[in-house]
């Protein structure tokens, strides 16, 4: 649509093979709303069509399990057998029905995850544990992964994305930031192997690269995306110069879409933004991962509206823009920004509830959005 107010947001973009309506993400959120199965339930699909009805051009669901040893949370959505197949056909084709391009988010835990859950000893590239998840389970164990368990874990993200593309997903997002298995690869702070997939920058990517490889052969139409820590805000962890090596290799690999966001679980307030870092304060760590590339760059962090998206995008510092929150809180925001009804948004207050993993909850609740809000079940 042609609106006046928000001529870059609501213009198209091509990536790849996909044609997005407009420039607004949702961002893939684990939410806990997942059969016990990991299947796609009727509330999980409920939440996301709804968030298609309102305009948001690219939805990412998920993050979906890969390998069944990396299940992090009861309801946590997978994607690492043919029985979520189903499923997520009806998902995406209700998500497609609506307007807006479906996505699915391609997650393995590593050792931010808990062994009293998964029920296995957690894997990592090094046998370091995370000092927060370490801290909470008394049964945690992580270990040093072997080249076996490598080769079985990038086959694991190649068959998911398989599986993603037969159940009709137009992208796939390999999840390399906040601290999560690949991400552990890339980043000298949690991966100290002395062999091909350890030490210098190549090695550490070598994974990340052989996997987005792996998708593309074998997959010649999905939009591949990569969604990265620009900065992880630890000491001796990866930051935006950092990716000026990286970038490239991915590109060069197949990468169509490069999504910046920030932290690890050791700078939890850099992945979920609290209001005193105020507003966007992840812009230009997007801004400068986007000099490195030649693909569409999708900016994240305490983005709450279509006024301030927009003035992003003109700045020319991201194509795209990830509101996750402001979306939770309202997910018509988009068509209610586009349309001029603004007055009626229902804005996120940044309590910060939706993080249920922060705050011991099963699931994701919304203070402000009157169908999530604590105790009451609308979606069924």
């Amino acid at each position: 649509m042609n609106n006046s107010k928000y001529q870059n947001i609501s213009s198209r973009l091509s990536i790849g093979r996909s044609e997005l309506p407009n420039r607004i993400v949702f961002p893939a959120w684990q939410v806990n709303y997942a059969n016990d199965d990991g299947t796609v339930s009727n509330k999980l699909q409920n939440f996301y069509t709804a968030i298609a009805d309102g305009g948001c051009g690219l939805i990412f669901t998920g993050a979906a399990a890969v390998s069944p040893d990396s299940i992090a949370f009861d309801r946590v959505m997978r994607i690492d057998s043919d029985e979520c197949i189903p499923g997520l056909t009806k998902l995406f084709s209700e998500i497609s029905r609506r307007g807006s391009i479906p996505g699915i988010q391609l997650i393995h835990f590593g050792r931010q995850a808990a062994s009293s859950v998964t029920g296995y000893d957690l894997l990592a590239p090094s046998a370091i544990p995370c000092p927060v998840m370490s801290q909470f389970d008394p049964d945690y164990k992580v270990r040093e992964m072997s080249t076996g368990e490598i080769d079985m874990v990038r086959k694991d993200f190649i068959d998911a994305a398989a599986r993603a593309e037969q159940a009709g997903a137009c992208v796939v997002e390999v999840h390399v930031a906040h601290g999560y298995l690949l991400n552990e690869f890339l980043s000298p702070y949690s991966n100290h192997r002395s062999d091909q997939y350890g030490g210098n920058t190549y090695n550490r990517a070598r994974l990340t690269i052989e996997i987005i490889e792996g998708i593309r052969a074998r997959l010649d139409r999905i939009v591949i995306s990569v969604r990265i820590s620009g900065n992880e805000f630890v000491d001796g962890g990866l930051t935006p110069a950092d990716f000026s090596k990286i970038i490239p290799l991915f590109e060069e690999a197949g990468m169509d879409l490069l999504n910046v966001s920030a932290g690890v679980y050791e700078s939890m307030d850099r992945i979920v933004p609290p209001s005193s870092l105020g507003e966007t304060p992840h812009i230009n760590i997007a801004a400068e991962l986007k000099q490195f590339t030649n693909v569409p760059v999708c900016a994240v962090g305490s983005i709450f509206s279509l006024d301030k998206a927009e003035s992003i995008i003109l700045s020319g510092k991201s194509d795209l823009i990830a509101m996750g929150r402001a979306q939770v809180a309202d997910p018509g925001i988009v068509n209610k920004s586009l349309y001029k009804n603004e007055s009626d948004i229902h804005k996120c207050t940044r309590c910060n509830e939706c993080t249920f993993w922060t705050t011991g909850d099963p699931q994701m609740y919304c203070s402000v959005n009157p169908v999530l809000k604590r105790k009451i079940e609308v979606y069924t």
